[in-house]
């Protein structure tokens, strides 16, 4: 990306990704990277994420991505020196312990939002903060709900789920973490509206993210990673408990956090990553059409979700900015986490 007016951001600039070796955050690294920006990202063990800079540095030479120690993203001060000259920050590290108590994830998500947002504040470079937020702050998924869902909706139930008094709802830990993401993005608008930064803020929503994992055997298949090779594999007991909802492909989200961060237009949105509904029978569906002579199990899921999501098309327009038509699809999605997963597992025999 070179230097034009029409970016908010310098295109030699450099831009902070934290948490930058998990799934999601190394596709937004890798997507900056792509359009002309130099990446530093925070990661807790600079020993075990070398592998990151090794594969960035065969991609786009030796000057443009370095790691930076962040060990507790919760501690006071923890970015301050990681921000120090750069003119974007992208808060993509969280709590994701799933622990079901909600007192063990909320302060913490909350703490390393702040955190954050106050290092940015107090480094004059910086021109945009954006943050990873997620589905879980606007809704909990289940088949047949057909709420409308916009830029003023929050996830207030999950809220409350979280704090009654402990059950044996498996949905806990989902709760707990719905609630952290909830009250995480909360405080970042609260947190602008009462200090008033010099930079934009924005932030990015969204729902069960499939795709390609950058580097399945440094990354492995952790979060919904996982679930397509569960699929392919026939390992679904554990996935019975998740309902229909909506998908967005990795490769998308990681675009429109460029877009949050580089176009001038996008000021203080919540941009909602949400590519088309999805349930695991039509994922079983997909894999049938592109692998017909395995066997598969047979269709388990039920019903549908049914939401209709307002700002989808205002985030889809961002991906067009960028040169990308439309979402990528399903089958798509699908298709490009495979092409990976198949040869790691056969190597891994």
């Amino acid at each position: 990306m070179s230097d034009l007016p029409t970016s908010a951001i310098r295109g030699e600039s450099t831009v902070l990704v934290t948490g930058a070796n998990g799934y999601l955050a190394s596709h937004i690294v890798d997507k900056f990277l792509q359009h002309g920006l130099k990446v530093r990202g925070t990661v807790r063990d600079l020993e075990k994420s070398s592998w990151l800079v090794d594969l960035l540095e065969k991609r786009y030479g030796s000057d443009r991505f370095e790691l930076t120690l962040v060990p507790d993203i919760t501690r006071e001060g923890a970015f301050e020196e990681a921000v120090k000259g750069v003119s974007a920050v992208v808060h993509v590290a969280t709590i994701m312990t799933f622990d079901p108590n909600p007192d063990n994830v909320i302060p913490g998500a909350v703490a390393a939002a702040i955190g954050a947002m106050e290092a940015a504040a107090k480094e004059p470079t910086v021109k945009r903060f954006i943050f990873t937020s997620s589905s879980a702050a606007v809704v909990s998924p289940f088949a047949g709900n057909d709420a409308v869902l916009d830029e003023h909706t929050w996830n207030e139930r999950a809220v409350e789920e979280a704090y009654k008094p402990p059950t044996n709802d498996p949905y806990r830990a989902w709760y707990a973490y719905a609630a952290s993401k909830t009250r995480a993005e909360q405080a970042v608008w609260k947190w602008c509206s009462e200090n008033h930064p010099s930079f934009i803020t924005n932030a990015v929503l969204p729902n069960g993210i499939f795709g390609r994992v950058l580097d399945p055997v440094n990354q492995g298949y952790r979060s919904s990673a996982h679930w397509i090779p569960d699929l392919f594999e026939g390992k679904i007991e554990h996935m019975r408990l998740f309902p229909p909802q909506w998908f967005v492909d990795v490769e998308d989200v990681a675009l429109l956090h460029v877009a949050a961060a580089i176009l001038p237009h996008v000021k203080n949105e919540r941009i909602f990553a949400f590519a088309e509904p999805f349930t695991f029978n039509k994922i079983l569906s997909v894999l049938r059409k592109l692998y017909p002579t395995r066997s598969f199990i047979d269709d388990f899921s039920e019903g549908e979700d049914l939401t209709t999501i307002k700002p989808r098309a205002r985030a889809q327009s961002m991906l067009r900015e960028l040169g990308q038509a439309e979402w990528t699809s399903l089958e798509r999605s699908v298709e490009k986490n495979l092409e990976v997963y198949i040869p790691y597992s056969e190597a891994s025999l």
